[in-house]
C-alpha cells in the first residue's frame, strides 16, 4: 500500500524577523502544531520599502546603471540572510516547511498573496499590538490579512502586550 505524502493541512505564517513573527511562530509550535502539518514561513518583501533603503527612489540625483544593480544586488543579498535564518527555524524546530518570499506593494498584501499561492488553509501572523486609533491611520499588516485572506486567520499578541491587557474589559 502506498503511503500518503500529502499534508493533512497547509499552514501560512508571516514572518519579517520581528518578536511579534518569533511569538507568532513559537504560538503555532505549542498550541497549534499537527502531525502532517506543511509550514510555509512567508516573508513579503514590501516594494517600496527596497527601492527607499537602495536611496534613490525619491532622489534628485541620478545614478548609474551600475550603481543601482549594486545597490539591488545588495538588498537581495540581506533579504537572502533573513531567509535562510527562517530557514533554521524550521529545521530546528523538526517541521516539514519551506521560507517563500513574495514581492508586493505592502506587507499584507504579499503575505494574502504568498497564502493564496502555498494553498494554505490556515494563517498566522503576529502583531505589534496597536490601539484602534494607530491602526486607523498607520494600517496594519494583522489587520489587512484578516479582512483580505480568504481562510482563517489566528492573530498571536507577543506576550509583552499581555500586560496592557490584562484586567481590561473588552
Amino acid at each position: 500500500m502506498a503511503e500518503n505524502t500529502e499534508p493533512k493541512r497547509i499552514v501560512a505564517i508571516g514572518v519579517d524577523g520581528s518578536d511579534n513573527a518569533k511569538a507568532a511562530f513559537n504560538f503555532y509550535l505549542t498550541n497549534v502544531r499537527q502531525e502532517g502539518d506543511k509550514v510555509y514561513l512567508i516573508y513579503a518583501v514590501e516594494i517600496n520599502h527596497v527601492l527607499h533603503s537602495t536611496q534613490w527612489y525619491n532622489s534628485p540625483y541620478s545614478f548609474d546603471r551600475d550603481m543601482l544593480i549594486k545597490l539591488l544586488d545588495e538588498e537581495k543579498e540581506r533579504i537572502k540572510k533573513k531567509l535562510e535564518k527562517f530557514a533554521v527555524l524550521l529545521k530546528d524546530a523538526g517541521i516539514d516547511g519551506t521560507v517563500k518570499s513574495i514581492h508586493a506593494e505592502s506587507p499584507g498584501e504579499g503575505l494574502c498573496k504568498g497564502i493564496e499561492e502555498t494553498g494554505a488553509s490556515l494563517a498566522i501572523v503576529g502583531t505589534r499590538g496597536m490601539g484602534t486609533l494607530r491602526r486607523t491611520f498607520l494600517g496594519s499588516v494583522s489587520d489587512y490579512v484578516l479582512h483580505h485572506a480568504h481562510v482563517p486567520v489566528l492573530i498571536c499578541r507577543h506576550e509583552s502586550d499581555h500586560d496592557q491587557y490584562k484586567g481590561k474589559k473588552h
